[in-house]
């Protein structure tokens, strides 16, 4: 009879009852059953909570891995020791530096000449001349920032690598130092040169000096002679 009402609609799915009366399911439709095996419809938040408590447990105690590359990273670190002494440093700077490379040595021959130029303007030339070339590299030395970011932006077009840093030590070094020195050398041979003309000049004031009372004493001589005469 029960057979015949089934068939007959009068009877719900067998499924239907067992998942409406099963409290393991949670009641009411929390859940299903077929010849597959029991399913649950929440099985997707239940993994992303475990997840999320595995992520929170992550956050709170961190990784061990990364605990371990910040301790390899520490003592790589303190390994690595830079140059502390001005030798050192000096060491370390030529050794960064390809020196047989073209715009090397054009510099250093862009220096040499102005330093020759230099000394021939100190014993051969004029004011106005030994204030332009000091002109002319103070020029170079105001636009030091200018001439580091362009070379910054272009170095492939004529060196092997980037010697123009944010900070400037190549251009501090290798561009300005050198002119400044030239500058420093004229400065100090045109105030050498103006303290001998200040010597040559009291020089000969003293020898006018000399030479006036010389003449005065003539013809002081002359007139007491003259006097020696008439008496």
């Amino acid at each position: 009879e029960e057979g015949m009402k089934f068939m007959m609609g009068e009877i719900p799915d067998m499924g239907e009852t067992t998942a409406s009366s099963d409290p393991t399911t949670g009641g009411g439709g929390g859940g299903y059953e077929n010849n597959d095996g029991p399913h649950y419809a929440d099985d997707g938040e239940y993994g992303d909570s475990i997840f999320d408590d595995i992520d929170g447990m992550g956050g709170d105690y961190g990784s061990p891995l990364m605990g371990m590359a910040d301790s390899v990273m520490s003592d790589i670190m303190s390994t690595q020791v830079g140059p502390q002494t001005p030798k050192e440093h000096i060491q370390a700077f030529t050794a960064a530096i390809t020196w047989n490379e073209t715009f090397i040595l054009s510099l250093l021959a862009f220096h040499l000449l102005v330093f020759i130029v230099a000394i021939t303007l100190s014993r051969k030339g004029g004011l106005y001349s030994r204030m332009g070339l000091m002109i002319f590299a103070g020029i170079i030395v105001r636009l030091a920032e200018r001439l580091n970011a362009m070379g910054a932006s272009r170095w492939k077009d004529f060196a092997t690598q980037n010697y123009f840093d944010r900070g400037g030590i190549f251009m501090g070094i290798m561009v300005c130092a050198p002119l400044l020195m030239v500058c420093l050398f004229m400065l100090v041979s045109m105030m050498r040169e103006a303290s001998n003309l200040l010597v040559d000049v009291k020089k000969i004031k003293m020898e006018s000096r000399v030479k006036q009372k010389e003449k005065k004493d003539a013809k002081e001589k002359k007139g007491d002679k003259r006097r020696q005469k008439r008496d």
